[in-house]
């Protein structure tokens, strides 16, 4: 094959050789792939959108893969000599990676516990066996993701592999970017594991507060940063990342999983080229496909050493997801739920009766949806009417028809306004005449658990009917009622009297962790009420509250199951019972929505858990709008079409 001349002009690259450059082949690459304008003596390729390094050296890759006796100018040299050398270097952690999760190498955790001890790490704060073994991998993989369940210790994992990277000045500080609900478990956990070791401090204020901040930081900071302030002080971080070795950690990564575009994510993958030591941590790091790992992988290793290119990955994950999961094993650390070692939850379904007006705005609101079938002709058709008229709008009549009359912004249901008279009017009195019977049953229960002194987190999905809850609950019991929704407006009920909250900077986060810190931490009974879709995640409730009531549910299994995760994780108290309570109303003894979402829920529940707690990786297949889970799928439609035709037992 040719000697091959490879050397950089401005921002082109030129290839200079012998005809083999013409043929097929080489000019396929050449012209129609990168761009480039032939010359007399091979190739003028541009940059284009990437850097002139970048494609110097993914010319000399092709050229030499093909055979072709490369000779690269001085810089050209310079860049694949340092290349090959960082080629090298990850090929040995990733083979360092995979013979300790085989099992092939064993870690010498002692050295590790003297270093942590060293670096003050808390004797209280022993890790779990699982725990041990993440951090073992964390440090051999260097660049690693934790995708471990919900509940499973994630952050103090992480805590322990930075206290070992600070304990052997491989870092200097270290700095965590998530939502904003993320935050304070690491600052528990923080100063519970390592109060001297780490100064955490959360960024905020305006943007002289911010700079100043990132100015002053010094060895041993856990700076903590939302997406969003990060994508903002990208420029400043890039100082800090620069005058400091940086242990970049972004938590609950998948919300960076988008394939394409975003903020967030452009600013993270350039924060993290700057970076020491990096790590993911997400307990649902595939949301809903396989393409969701690209971002987080590109976070681990910046150069795609494990991803590859943008396309090539995406074809890789349409045909072969198995590949791809066996390419990312070495730098994934993951703890299935079973090796948590928690006792069973228990569950118990309560059958409601729904009396006077309710039952009557149910059988109208079902009535409503006869209708729309009516014009219906074919199959298809029916689902699709079916889906149009929002069949939440059952749930929300089998739970508290009162929610009509407003709108509820979350799912996108305007207030009723346009109905026929008889529904109306109906719902126009309803507030002041009756009680939902669901209301009636969590007063039972929540009377009984205050009377006993313990704590309860009460669900709803419709923000209208958290409104609802929290005020009557309020004026039937003396213990304290809180609440937690997308608004959690500044200066609310459950924080007036905390002198301490009201010093501090209003903010959504911050009224929301004020409120979980004042329930978890009150002595004796306290209830919270609130939505999956604000608190199913980063929301620790399990130190004190070991009871769930769920007043209704979607057709979202994840959402559901993610919910339980808040009470039912590791490091609650062994010795008590968790337990869940599911009402599903009854209308003149028959079945309604509740039964079939009950239904949809247990099928969906083995493949779901199989997905989100087991050992093994795999896409939960969620749908990018998480409304349309909440609606159900075809199935879940086709079940709510039969029982709408009285073709289900349960309509009879």
């Amino acid at each position: 094959m040719d000697r091959v001349a490879l050397r950089i002009d401005a921002e082109d690259v030129l290839v200079e050789g012998g005809q083999s450059l013409f043929t097929r082949r080489p000019r396929l690459f050449f012209r129609s792939i990168l761009g480039a304008t032939q010359t007399e003596s091979g190739w003028r390729c541009p940059s284009r959108r990437s850097s002139v390094q970048y494609l110097a050296l993914r010319v000399y890759d092709w050229l030499t893969s093909r055979g072709y006796e490369v000779d690269p100018d001085h810089q050209i040299r310079s860049q694949v000599s340092a290349e090959l050398e960082r080629r090298k270097s990850f090929a040995r952690t990733r083979d360092a990676a995979s013979a300790l999760k085989d099992g092939a190498t064993a870690f010498e955790w002692d050295d590790v516990a003297l270093s942590m001890d060293n670096y003050g790490w808390k004797d209280d704060r022993e890790l779990a066996p699982h725990q041990k073994t993440a951090v073992a991998h964390a440090l051999t993989a260097i660049n690693a993701a934790n995708f471990s369940v919900p509940g499973s210790g994630k952050t103090l994992t992480t805590l322990a592999t930075a206290s070992a990277h600070l304990a052997s000045e491989t870092i200097d500080v270290v700095i965590v970017i998530g939502p904003l609900a993320c935050f304070d478990p690491w600052e528990r956990e923080s100063a519970r594991a390592l109060p001297e070791g780490l100064r955490v401090r959360r960024v905020r204020g305006d943007a002289s507060r911010r700079a100043d901040l990132y100015r002053s930081a010094r060895r041993g900071d856990c700076i903590l940063i939302s997406y969003a302030t990060a994508a903002s002080d990208q420029r400043l971080l890039l100082d800090l990342f620069s005058a400091w070795r940086v242990m970049l950690v972004v938590d609950e990564s998948h919300r960076i999983k988008r394939f394409r575009g975003g903020l967030w994510a452009p600013a993270i993958l350039e924060l993290s080229r700057r970076a020491r030591v990096r790590t993911i941590l997400s307990g649902t790091p595939m949301p809903q496909s396989g393409r969701d790992l690209f971002t987080q992988f590109n976070v681990l290793w910046p150069d795609g050493q494990v991803t590859g290119t943008r396309d090539a990955f995406a074809a890789r994950v349409d045909n072969d997801l198995d590949g791809v999961l066996r390419t990312i094993h070495p730098f994934i650390s993951r703890t299935p739920k079973e090796a948590l070692g928690l006792p069973p939850y228990e569950i118990e379904r309560h059958e409601i009766e729904m009396t006077g007006t309710q039952a009557e705005i149910y059988e109208l609101i079902e009535g409503r949806f006869r209708r729309r079938l009516e014009d219906a002709d074919t199959w298809r058709d029916k689902l699709d009417a079916l889906r149009r008229g929002r069949p939440i709008r059952l749930l929300q009549a089998a739970t508290n028809p009162s929610v009509f009359s407003r709108t509820d912004s979350y799912f996108g249901l305007p207030a009723l306004r346009t109905e026929p008279a008889t529904l109306m009017e109906r719902l126009a009195a309803y507030q002041e005449r009756e009680v939902p019977a669901k209301f009636g049953m969590l007063l039972d229960l929540v009377s009984d658990l205050a009377n006993r002194g313990e704590k309860a987190v009460c669900w709803s999905n419709f923000v209208p009917n958290l409104d609802a809850i929290a005020h009557f609950l309020r004026a039937k019991i003396a213990a304290p009622v809180y609440q937690i929704d997308g608004r959690v407006p500044a200066g609310d009920d459950a924080l007036r009297d905390d002198p301490v909250a009201l010093k501090e900077e209003p903010g959504e986060s911050d009224t929301r962790e004020q409120i979980i810190r004042r329930f978890l931490d009150l002595e004796g009974a306290a209830f919270l009420v609130t939505n999956p879709a604000s608190c199913s995640e980063s929301i620790s409730l399990h130190s004190t509250c070991h009871t769930a009531i769920y007043l209704d549910r979607t057709y979202d299994a994840a959402l559901f199951l993610q919910s339980i995760d808040r009470i039912h994780r590791m490091g609650m108290p062994l010795d008590r019972q968790v337990k869940i309570h599911i009402f599903c109303s009854v209308n003149s003894g028959n079945e309604t929505i509740d039964h079939l979402v009950d239904q949809s829920l247990l099928r969906k529940e083995t493949t779901m858990r199989r997905l989100l707690e087991g050992a093994d990786l795999a896409p939960l297949n969620l749908a990018a709008d998480p409304l349309d889970d909440s609606d159900g799928n075809r199935d879940d439609l086709s079940d709510l079409l039969r029982y709408l035709l009285g073709e289900d037992d349960r309509a009879s």
